[in-house]
């Protein structure tokens, strides 16, 4: 008998207006959790990040780190593995501006991506005055949730800060990271239907390509292999629902481990602890 379920056919959520745009200020460092490591994430929505501060921090992208201890703008593509720490738990003032890809495409194409479209990461360095010029535009689009404004408003705002980030990128931006557009939509799938039997095979048949080229365009883009990304993306779930009191096996069921002894098998591997465990000490960290 052939247990596989069948996959859904989830059609991708568009948010209303305004959460397609979320802005928001933070002051953070190495630990927003008391002490807990920033792990490897995804976004489903283009996220750019301006950091203020000169304090060391490290990137990691699907497992690789770089580090910056100067001023810097940080793009990134949507469901792209990645985690900002500081090193030495400084704290560290920065805004984030997250936008649904959708604003890319409506609104007759007031927002575009430029340069970085080709982009899955690209961090920018800039100075001081740099941050300050482009401080008034992000004080206006903190307050994206403002009724009295109009939505054009936001969408301009938000141009022209893609074109400022653009003109400022041009030489930190290197094209050695293009992939082909069926990628995006992989990656986009994969988070989608994590709780779902997912093989190469069944990949390729669907994206219509063959399964020896999607693995190398996999392994060439996401500087992992599609097996690793799947785990990492189910134990990025894991984490979250660790947080709520939901039984170890209604979470694997949820992940697409398959049975709760393969997702404490995995867990610890990758982790490093158990689930239990896990869920402990981020209940004691809350705590403290």
């Amino acid at each position: 008998m052939n247990l596989e379920r069948k996959p859904k056919d989830k059609r991708e959520h568009v948010p209303n207006w305004p959460t397609q745009i979320e802005t928001l200020l933070m002051t953070e460092s190495t630990d927003t959790d008391r002490g807990h490591k920033m792990w490897e994430h995804v976004h489903q929505y283009y996220e750019l990040l301006f950091n203020f501060s000169a304090v060391p921090l490290r990137h990691t992208v699907a497992g690789m780190a770089h580090d910056t201890d100067t001023p810097f703008i940080l793009f990134r593509a949507p469901y792209i593995l990645h985690a900002t720490n500081a090193r030495d738990r400084q704290p560290y003032t920065r805004t984030n501006i997250g936008f649904h890809p959708c604003v890319l495409t409506e609104y007759g194409g007031i927002c575009t991506l430029g340069r970085l479209a080709n982009c899955w990461e690209c961090v920018i360095p800039t100075t001081d005055e740099q941050m300050a010029a482009l401080e008034p535009l992000l004080v206006r689009l903190r307050r994206v949730r403002d009724p009295d404004v109009p939505k054009s408003v936001w969408l301009g705002t938000l141009a022209t800060l893609l074109w400022e980030v653009n003109q400022l990128a041009e030489a930190a931006i290197r094209h050695d990271r293009e992939a082909p557009p069926y990628i995006q939509d992989l990656l986009r799938y994969v988070v989608e239907h994590a709780d779902e039997t997912i093989t190469i095979d069944s990949l390729a048949e669907r994206f219509f390509i063959s399964r020896a080229k999607l693995t190398r365009d996999f392994r060439a883009a996401v500087r992992m292999s599609l097996h690793e990304y799947i785990t990492a993306i189910r134990l990025h779930r894991a984490k979250i629902l660790l947080a709520e009191k939901i039984p170890l096996s209604l979470i694997a069921e949820r992940c697409g481990f398959g049975s709760e002894s393969a997702f404490i098998y995995t867990f610890r591997r990758h982790i490093g602890t158990t689930p239990g465990e896990y869920r402990r000490q981020r209940q004691e960290s809350r705590i403290q």
